[in-house]
């Protein structure tokens, strides 16, 4: 029987930023390939390229060829060069919501400024794809995905389909099933080296699979690869294709193949691309290169939770620089979004330019905070020495300043807000510091001035200090004839408690009591080290291999204070060294891993926090939590909302690219239990087993890539390449969470928000120059009315605040519903209603698990 369909070939090339090589390689290799490009599409009127779904590349190669970027817009203008709307081809499961937003966001303005953004959100290799990318693309007007990872046909049914996000959301949705190169470029993927032979080996038999898969009459096929240049006879390419095929095959586009998708009706789907049955997604990369996971998590809280607010607040009073630094902070973070970048999957080389990039955006975030904090608070109660500000960049009533350092005129002190009502301070250290030499300029010479006048430096925390959600509030520094209290060790306690818990270690393990309950949970804690014999994609431990497990603690001190009790744990652990050389067992040499275990009861979240010196290599650890009862789904969050994933117990690989093991992503909450909920920092996988939830802290490898690994038969996903610094040798920080009791969605996600915030007081003083960054700087500050310190006059219960976009002169303002049910929208934010892009829009409801998004841009917007 017949089967005739329409082919559409598509040239392109999926070029990584970064993997074995690093970016100024492929920035090197590019001038060449994209040079060549444009001289070929000049020449050749019927040729149009795809440059990957993302703008970042053309944006390099103008910058660095200032003489073509004319012809290279003009091409983009003409459609033919295809760029956007991605900034970079992301990793979905290790960045946070909103920097899924700023890349469309400048990914999708870059490409306009060029000329002209690709309308199908594109990605041909990120490794899965969560179950709300169909909300976040269509947040942008964009209603065409095109994916290839996670498909499963057997689950998912053919390969064009309605993907549904939880909040209803549709967009037209088509998988590559065997990748995006169906006709290799060694394989007959250019004119020039074109044989039918490749064709009837290789292609014709991948589009007789794609048509088992999809009932459409017309089929994709992509022709092009990894860091490929274009080929200026691609439409020979194709018309020789047609001649020697039952098919008729034809030059086209991405954007050209989805119209002919226009009104046909499609099967739904809904959930996520993540399981590797056609092809690999790594479902254990979460855990690869903590370092880097850790280090954008910080980089992505400071530009969000501090930077953008702060910049939004002060724009509205006048105050707006340094717009252009943070884009130029978020594209240097996006850089490292790219899948193999912020998968962990790259050389150690690459690793360390991806740390660079992070750390360079937490230092751009923390300067845009303390510029605007400094011009905010010259404004405000100037008679007034020894005042600081507190921003909230949450949806929480109260925030925590933690470990931050305060200038006090004198050794006993309080703190009180504006209208004298106290705040709790602990005062971790105080030191007497006397004040600088002053130095004077005489005819003579300078001349120092020695002053027998002192202030005080203290580290302090700040608890449940009452500040709006999205806003500031002043503080002062109060005289005050009692001393400060400082935490005392305690050598006779043995536990410590709140309202909420008791705390204590019980026989050298780590007990919890739930007062409110009767609940005990013990041992509360334990840490879990096995093997791994994988590689930076995939975690393979031995065979046979069980792990280690220890729960084994010893107090090292508990410290007591009116507001806050501290109990400090430590361990060491003997472990295996390495796996031995004939890669069949674990060293018999054993090394010591010292762990400090610090948890601090406050309200009721009960934070970890949890130190690793680490001198073992070729291993996974995870921490192990008791939960009290066997689990038997964990509810995880993703963009605006959660999925539920239960375990699998799929015991091999067969039928699948790789065993997909019951190894979970996360972004920064989980729940096990209705009344068990954990948070964490940069942590990013779990799994869990009877009445353990697991958290992997890291695993340590040595290669980039390898062969035949235990869940992953065949070939290595990357280049065979040595990568020492994969296995995280040195000190190592983890940052985690407990909160019991039953709580709705949106009460869990504002109590993470609070745990996760990076809160930061601004002082104004006179006595330490240089406290803060920029304090030295001479800065002619203008004199304004200071009249708006929140954002939002008041967050209705039930909304979560999920960022501030402030690029582009711009002021959006992004809330969602955590809940399934919904939400009716404030009639007085009808006027400020608009999609990511700061376009207009309309909506009056807002559904379970959808989001909105406000234009605060005019000056005076009032949204009360």
């Amino acid at each position: 029987m017949s089967d005739v369909r329409t082919i559409h070939a598509v040239s392109h090339t999926h070029w990584d930023r970064e993997w074995y090589f690093s970016t100024l390689d492929t920035q090197l290799f590019a001038l060449k390939a994209f040079s060549e490009l444009i001289e070929a599409l000049e020449h050749n009127p019927r040729f149009v390229f795809h440059l990957d779904g993302q703008s970042s590349i053309f944006d390099d190669f103008i910058r660095l060829k200032p003489d073509m970027a004319e012809r290279a817009r003009r091409l983009v203008g003409e459609k033919r060069l295809l760029i956007g709307p991605w900034y970079t081809q992301p990793d979905l499961f290790n960045i946070a919501t909103e920097s899924m937003f700023r890349n469309l966001r400048i990914g999708i303005h870059h490409a306009r400024q060029a000329g002209y953004c690709m309308s199908v959100l594109y990605l041909p290799d990120t490794f899965g794809s969560h179950a709300q990318l169909p909300q976040i693309a269509r947040a942008f007007g964009l209603r065409h995905i095109l994916l290839r990872r996670g498909y499963d046909p057997q689950v998912m049914g053919p390969t064009e389909l309605c993907w549904e996000a939880l909040n209803g959301d549709c967009a037209t949705t088509v998988i590559t099933p065997f990748g995006y190169s169906l006709a290799h470029p060694e394989r007959g993927g250019r004119w020039r080296n074109f044989r039918p032979a490749h064709f009837d080996e290789e292609t014709f038999p991948l589009i007789a699979r794609i048509k088992a898969l999809s009932p459409s009459p017309d089929l994709l096929c992509p022709i092009g690869g990894d860091q490929v240049s274009g080929d200026a006879d691609f439409d020979r390419l194709i018309a020789a294709i047609d001649a020697i095929s039952d098919d008729r095959w034809e030059v086209s586009s991405y954007e050209r193949y989805f119209a002919t998708l226009a009104d046909k009706p499609l099967p739904r789907w809904r959930g996520e691309f993540r399981i590797p049955r056609l092809s690999r997604v790594h479902k254990s990369i979460g855990s690869s290169r903590y370092d880097i996971k850790k280090a954008n998590y910080d980089a992505e809280m400071c530009l969000t939770r501090l930077a953008e607010p702060m910049l939004a607040l002060a724009r509205r009073s006048g105050f707006d620089e340094g717009e252009e630094m943070l884009e130029q902070a978020w594209c240097g973070l996006l850089e490292s979004h790219a899948h193999d970048s912020m998968g962990g999957c790259n050389s150690d080389e690459t690793n360390r330019d991806v740390l660079h990039r992070c750390r360079q955006a937490q230092q751009i975030g923390e300067a845009i905070f303390s510029l605007h904090a400094r011009q905010l608070l010259a404004n405000l109660a100037a008679k007034t020495p020894y005042r600081f500000l507190v921003l909230n960049g949450t949806s929480s009533p109260a925030v925590d300043v933690r470990q931050q350092t305060l200038i006090t005129p004198a050794a006993q002190f309080a703190l009180i807000g504006e209208n004298g009502e106290p705040i709790c301070v602990v005062v971790h250290q105080q030191r007497q510091v006397q004040l600088p030499r002053h130095v004077l300029l005489t005819p003579d010479g300078e001349v120092e001035t020695e002053q027998q006048c002192w202030y005080y430096e203290n580290r302090v925390d700040l608890l449940n200090v009452p500040v709006p959600p999205l806003g500031f509030a002043i503080f002062y520094v109060a005289p005050c004839p009692s001393p400060v209290v400082l935490p005392i060790s305690c050598p006779e306690a043995q536990a410590i408690e709140n309202a909420h818990y008791r705390l204590s270690l019980q026989g050298n393990q780590l007990q919890l009591l739930e007062k409110s309950t009767g609940r005990t949970l013990a041992p509360l804690l334990a840490l879990r080290d096995i093997s791994d014999d994988g590689d930076l994609y995939d975690f393979s431990p031995l065979p046979g291999d069980s792990g280690l497990t220890f729960s084994h603690f010893t107090l090292d001190g508990i410290q007591q204070h009116p507001w806050q009790q501290t109990l400090r744990l430590r361990a060491a652990l003997l472990l295996p060294e390495a796996i031995g050389d004939d890669r069949l067992a674990r060293s018999e040499r054993l090394r010591t891993v010292n762990v400090t275990l610090a948890l601090t009861l406050e309200d009721d979240i009960l934070r970890g926090d949890l130190t690793i010196d680490n001198t073992v290599r070729d291993h996974r650890m995870q921490l192990l939590i008791n939960t009290g009862k066997t689990i038997e789904a964990v509810c995880a969050d993703v963009p605006f909302g959660t999925l539920t994933r239960t375990n699998q117990h799929i015991h091999d690989a067969a039928g699948y690219a790789e065993r997909p093991v019951d190894t979970e992503p996360f972004m920064h909450r989980l729940s096990p239990h209705a009344n068990f909920h954990v948070f964490a920092r940069g942590l990013k996988e779990y799994a869990w087993q009877g009445q353990q939830l697991r958290l992997t802290l890291f695993r340590g490898v040595g290669q980039l890539g390898k062969d035949d690994l235990l869940y992953r038969p065949g070939r290595a996903s990357g280049q065979r390449q040595a990568t020492p610094e994969g296995n995280l040798p040195g000190e190592l920080k983890f940052h985690f969470a407990l909160c019991l009791g039953e709580h709705s969605q949106a009460q869990l996600a504002i109590r993470e928000q609070r745990y996760s915030a990076p809160v930061r007081l601004w002082q104004w003083q006179s006595d330490q120059q240089g406290l803060q960054r920029l304090d030295n700087f001479d800065l002619l500050i203008a004199k304004r009315d200071v009249l708006h310190r929140q954002l939002l006059p008041h967050l209705p219960q039930g909304w979560v605040v999920s960022g501030v976009d402030v690029l582009y002169g711009k002021t959006l303002v992004r809330l969602y519903n955590p809940s399934p049910d919904a939400l009716a929208v404030p009639e007085a934010w009808f006027g400020y209603l608009c999609n990511a892009l700061g376009e207009k829009t309309e909506k009056t409801v807002l559904q379970g698990y959808d989001h909105l998004t406000l234009d605060l841009s005019v000056a005076h917007a009032d949204l009360s």
